[in-house]
């Protein structure tokens, strides 16, 4: 008896602070496995170009995107934009998914730095850029 009250003392902080944490990690492998889906959608190989970070909530997919290794001069950085506005859109309006989940009045958000820090632009997917 006196190893079984031993046994459960061990226990019950561990489930105490499993059941506090495996929410928030489920919660983050879910993110995880986003990302690694839009940046196969958006970014198939190109090892150049990575999704950062995603955040979801009611309405909106908010993505950061990062183009490695560029030198962001005032003309990349207009290509950078100009190919982002017009490349975007397109490969989100082809998945199935996200089109039907724009149809419902939701939007994709993503911001595209480059190098890590320096903003270039935000490109907005609605419904209506796949009309």
């Amino acid at each position: 008896m006196k190893g079984f009250k031993l046994v459960l003392l061990f226990l019950l902080p561990v489930i105490i602070v499993g059941k506090e944490y495996l929410p928030s990690f489920m919660g983050n492998q879910k993110l995880e496995d986003l990302k690694e889906q839009f940046q196969s959608l958006l970014f198939d190989q190109d090892s150049k170009v990575k999704v950062t970070s995603i955040r979801m909530e009611d309405n909106v997919i908010a993505l950061k995107v990062n183009v490695l290794n560029v030198e962001l001069n005032e003309k990349n950085k207009e290509s950078i934009a100009r190919n982002s506005r017009e490349l975007l859109p397109g490969k989100i309006c082809n998945s199935a998914g996200l089109s039907e989940w724009l149809a419902n009045g939701k939007w994709i958000s993503i911001d595209v730095t480059a190098n890590g820090t320096k903003a270039v632009t935000n490109v907005r997917v609605t419904y209506e850029n796949c009309t």
